[in-house]
């Protein structure tokens, strides 16, 4: 029985207009919206001197702010882009672009839109301006920089100038017809491949700007491929091409150099003709970049199969007799296009076409043993995963095989076969596996998580063992809601160098695990007060976790919703640095100091970075976003606590709208989805692009609810009338929301709430619909067309939670549907879809549109627009979009008069006036 709230308490209401404001500043104006700003992620110096961000504007007029943390200064760049700091800490490059208009000029010209290169001395300030740089990167040593232009037009595909800039000494070197460059890992030589369009010229050559010496490693006609440098070594390999006769794809030979450029320097090829272990009908392939062994003992590559080229039929002799008149007609039939879609398919038809490009870039991996010449095929299947395991003595492949029809419908599992990379043997050594998490960084251990603990085998013991069995607490995710055969691990945080232990998480804790098996510890205390810690990687290029360094961890309240940062070493209590009331987070450090970025922000405070030491006591504040706010009237946010209808504790977040009067009784927008009660910190910048914006939403004077849902399998409907109708009650009954204007909007999955919520309740007033599923019957048989994935995995594991197909359980199916109660919706709705959603069909609001018309629901309104996907993407419909909404809602919840579309639509004829500017 469909259920509409009663008024329970109903505070004074006055007659104000919308836009009147009880103090003295005025709220946010679309005309107002294009200043307000977003801050990029922060780049640290090495050195912890310089910090470089980028700012967007919703007006798109964005800037790159560099700041010396030392002067408390800052540079301005319009249109900078993409900052890079050299190593040494002296030199900053960056990329500037053009404004939106002019791009569009360009664009609408068919000219082309090009960047051009800066490069800022920090020390002097000098800026060397260098136009038309596609990309540019640092020497490992700070002291030089490649800058690579764009392709001629005509020339061969991805060749250009490359540009040697000596930073100090001021001086360009130029190389034509550069292909790809690397630098070295250590000092500064660059290698490049150079290609022309005759071949003539072809080749790899290293330069040392230091000395302005160029070697030409090897030159030919081929075409050079996949630079390759060991890290930290002067060893270089690269692929060259060599052409097949009779295939239709190059195979290649492997080049390599040891010691460049010294007295020792050395080649060596590998040359599969000549090896007699290479299979035949396998080629090596440009597409997995070569790979060197951490000891340079061996290389990795990629294997393809040959494509044979089709046989050309010799051509027949034609006599007298053949060109009579009554010769017969020889043309040839014209082949059909048809697909064919079989049941046993294991990747579907679009699918397989949307995936194309990336199965044209899988490779079989294999190995070169380098001292003794030998080849390894390693991969044996191209659509699995091998990944090699560290130490360089064995891999790992995956095997899907056995469970490709659960697979299918998104049950995943895998055997894992382990491979010897000297020998090729290969034995399966972990079945029926869904979280493997491959090789320990030493190489001693694969990790992998089944039923609700973590697992490790041992290579050397060839012994599997549960870590966790007797560890009193839960590693298992039972808090994921997806109707899954096991449920999922919280997540790990690493292994410890050496690998002497593992860290991994529980519900709020970090735990320490021995490989052994014995003496787990759980190294955080956030059970008690429910604050969940993790680690953050700060050093990215760190393989393992070092015990004797301080670690530092994120902190989240889990009824709170506080943030911030602690620090520990492990085996002592961690100390709590940063946990404020606010979401806090982004914590980088400077590479070569103890230098400390974060960020913080909240819904009326706009996001801003601080620097701070190792402690990050005594932060400081070196950003000042949107400080134009302070003219402006801004709401506040509130996290809610009430309980679903089932009685489940749950938690939202209530956005107030500004100049907030408490004698009065507002409107109120519910956007719904999942979790949502996170976001009460999270700032929101309005703009008439983003159609579902919380601060376009309070500052047109309407309260925002954002309440977390929970799922019940099988019933995902229920479950968000259930949350939805508690949170509502819970903000009704506080008296300052009006319970007859309070409206719902979502999109996508929570369009598919939207949509479904007003045909079991009629506590909205009005309701906007997002490209929502509309069909259980039907969608369930739908394709996700972008990746082209057929929606059963996703309908019955993934977020619609099914469980099952509808002929399993096709009550189910039909209760939370909103198709099947069409005609008990009381509630005016708006539907929006684009005609080219390649997420949800959708024939899904025709449908639905089609049943409402059936049903006599005159209230209901479709958008449609042309040519767009699952979200809107042109500047003009995204605009389009939110004003409607606003009408929408303005019309239904505050009263305003209903334009006319809303009333009596638009007819194509009209629609094609407004369109010609009639």
């Amino acid at each position: 029985m469909k259920r509409k709230f009663q008024v329970i308490a109903i505070a004074a209401l006055f007659i104000i207009p919308w836009g009147a404001s009880a103090q003295d500043k005025p709220v946010v104006q679309p005309a107002d919206y294009g200043q307000w700003e977003s801050l990029g992620a922060p780049t640290l110096s090495s050195d912890g001197g310089w910090l470089a961000y980028l700012v967007r504007r919703v007006n798109e007029e964005n800037e790159l702010r560099i700041r010396n943390l030392g002067r408390d200064s800052t540079r301005v760049v319009a249109y900078g882009t993409a900052p890079r700091f050299a190593n040494n800490s002296r030199w900053l490059a960056y990329a500037v672009g053009v404004s939106s208009d002019e791009r569009e000029r360009l664009t609408s010209q068919e000219e082309p839109v090009r960047n051009k290169l800066e490069i800022l001395n920090l020390a002097s300030g000098e800026e060397l301006v260098i136009e038309d740089i596609a990309s540019f990167s640092f020497s490992e040593d700070g002291a030089y920089l490649a800058a690579r232009g764009y392709p001629p037009e005509g020339g061969p595909r991805g060749v250009a100038d490359l540009l040697i800039r000596d930073l100090e000494g001021g001086t360009t070197s130029n190389f034509g017809n550069v292909s790809s460059y690397a630098w070295s890992d250590i000092g500064s030589v660059l290698a490049m491949t150079i290609t022309t369009e005759t071949g003539t010229g072809n080749g790899v050559h290293v330069y040392d700007p230091a000395t302005a010496s160029l070697r030409v490693l090897e030159s030919s006609t081929a075409t050079y491929r996949g630079l390759a440098w060991r890290e930290d070594e002067n060893d270089l390999a690269v692929l060259r091409s060599v052409e097949d006769e009779g295939f239709d794809e190059d195979t290649h030979v492997i080049l390599l150099w040891t010691d460049i450029g010294s007295s020792r320097q050395a080649e060596q090829v590998f040359d599969p003709s000549e090896a007699a272990e290479f299979p035949e009908a396998i080629r090596i392939a440009e597409q997995r970049n070569l790979e060197w062994a951490d000891d340079g003992s061996a290389l990795y590559f990629g294997l393809r199969p040959r494509e044979k080229s089709p046989e050309e039929e010799p051509e027949e002799e034609t006599t007298e007799a053949d060109t009579t008149d009554t010769a017969p007609d020889t043309k040839e039939e014209e082949q059909s296009d048809v697909q064919i879609w079989h049941a046993a398919d294991y990747r579907i038809m679009p699918m397989q076409r949307a995936q194309e490009q990336r199965d044209l870039q899988r490779t079989m991996l294999a190995v070169w043993h380098i001292d003794s010449g030998r080849f390894v095929q390693v991969g044996t299947d191209l659509m699995e995963t091998t990944r090699i395991v560290p130490g360089d003595r064995f891999a790992t492949e995956t095997e899907n095989e056995l469970y490709a029809f659960e697979t299918m419908f998104g049950r995943t599992y895998n055997d894992i076969h382990l491979v010897d990379l000297q020998s090729g043997e290969r034995r399966m050594v972990i079945p029926r596996v869904r979280h493997f998490y491959g090789g320990s960084p030493e190489g001693r251990y694969l990790l992998y998580f089944k039923g609700r603990d973590f697992w490790l085998y041992d290579l050397a013991a060839d012994e599997h063992r549960k870590l966790t069995e007797n560890v009193p607490t839960v590693f298992a995710n039972v808090d994921y809601d997806y109707p899954v055969e096991q449920y999922p691990p919280r997540g790990l945080a690493g292994w410890t160098a050496g690998d002497r232990s593992l860290l991994v998480y529980d519900k709020y804790d970090i735990w320490s695990l021995e490989p052994d098996g014995s003496n787990a510890r759980r190294l955080t205390d956030g059970a008690d007060e429910q604050v969940i810690h993790r680690y953050l990687r700060l050093d990215r290029e760190a393989e393992s976790i070092d015990p004797d360094e301080p670690l530092y961890l994120r902190l989240s309240g889990e009824w709170t919703k506080k943030t911030g940062f602690s620090r520990m070493r492990i085996g002592r209590t961690p100390e709590r640095l940063v946990f404020e009331d606010r979401f806090v987070g982004g914590l980088t450090r400077a590479e070569n100091a103890d230098v400390f970025v974060y960020g913080k922000q909240s819904f009326d405070d706009s996001p801003d970075y601080f620097t701070a030491g190792p402690d990050l006591a005594q932060a400081t504040q070196v950003t000042e976003s949107n400080p134009f706010q302070q003219d402006f009237a801004w709401g506040r946010s509130e996290l809610v606590d009430f309980e679903s209808t089932t009685g489940r504790k749950l938690q939202a977040a209530l956005l107030y709208p500004p100049n907030y009067d408490a004698s009065r009784q507002y409107p109120m927008i519910v956007y719904t989805y999942e979790i949502l009660s996170s976001s009460v910190h999270r700032y929101v910048a309005p703009s008439e692009r983003s159609y579902y914006n919380n601060a376009v939403f309070t500052n047109n004077g309407y309260f925002v609810l954002l309440p977390d849902i929970v799922y019940r399998g099988r019933d995902p409907g229920r479950s968000a009338v259930e949350a939805v109708e508690g949170a509502v009650k819970a903000i009704v009954d506080r008296g300052i929301v009006d319970p007859e204007r309070v409206g719902l909007v979502g999109h996508s999955w929570g369009g598919y709430q939207a949509t479904y919520i007003p045909t079991q309740t009629d506590i909205f007033a009005a309701s906007v619909a997002g490209a929502p599923i509309t069909n259980f019957l039907s969608f369930m048989g739908a394709i996700h067309w972008r990746p082209g994935l057929p929606e059963t995995g996703h309908w019955e594991t993934g977020q619609a939670r099914m469980g099952v197909p509808f002929w399993e359980d096709f009550d189910a199916h039909v209760r939370n549907s909103p198709a099947a109660f069409v005609h008990e919706l009381n509630t005016p709705m708006m539907m929006m879809f684009g005609d080219d959603d390649g997420t949800v069909d959708w024939r899904q609001g025709q449908e639905f549109y089609n049943y409402a018309r059936r049903a006599g629901k005159t209230d209901f309104v479709l958008l449609v627009y042309p040519g767009e996907d699952h979200g809107l993407r042109q500047k003009q419909n995204q605009i389009d979009y939110q004003r409607r909404i606003l009408q929408w809602f303005g019309h239904y919840l505050k009263g305003e008069p209903a334009p006319e579309w809303m009333t009596d639509g638009v007819s194509w004829l009209e629609r094609k006036r407004m369109l010609e500017g009639n």
